[in-house]
């Protein structure tokens, strides 16, 4: 990547693109999912823990639109030719197959739970990009979602989509 030369206009290019479409993507995190995030069983008329679900995807929202537009604003100074066009057809099936995979997840999320569902993608997509280490695996297949569960759900008082036998 080329630093533009003291004077030269700005010029709009795929990475203002991509930035443009994180700070909407921000945005829409923000409009949308706060309403499809319910509060936990408040006890007393009191809630079981001061922090609302609802605060965890505003937070992403935000950072999205802080990272969209920080990176607009330094991508309008960059002078690049679009490596995309020269990209092998394996590159766009990685691509394809990850979103694939993610759309899995999303639909298995309430018949199986978090952490099945999870174990499934993360090693899926190991095993997938070349991974063939038993205990790497393990860790990001099997350790992460437990770790992650427990966390949100024991420490965080965050519910998550249960264990299907619990």
């Amino acid at each position: 990547m080329e630093r533009d030369k003291a004077g030269a206009a700005p010029q709009f290019n795929f990475n203002t693109g991509i930035a443009i479409g994180s700070a909407l993507f921000g945005l829409a995190i923000i409009l949308l999912t706060p309403y499809q995030v319910a509060e936990p069983p408040a006890f007393f008329g009191r809630s079981s823990s001061g922090i609302s679900p609802r605060m965890f995807p505003y937070i992403a929202g935000m950072l999205f639109i802080a990272n969209g537009l920080i990176f607009a604003l330094a991508s309008l100074r960059l002078r690049e030719n679009n490596m995309f066009r020269g990209l092998p057809g394996v590159a766009y099936f990685n691509v394809a197959f990850v979103l694939v995979v993610m759309i899995a997840y999303v639909a298995l999320l309430r018949p199986v739970g978090y952490v099945a569902s999870s174990m499934f993608v993360a090693t899926t997509i190991s095993l997938y990009y070349g991974s063939r280490n038993p205990v790497g695996i393990g860790i990001v297949g099997v350790g992460a979602p437990l770790f992650i569960y427990f966390l949100f759900t024991r420490m965080l008082s965050v519910s998550l989509p249960a264990f299907p036998w619990g």
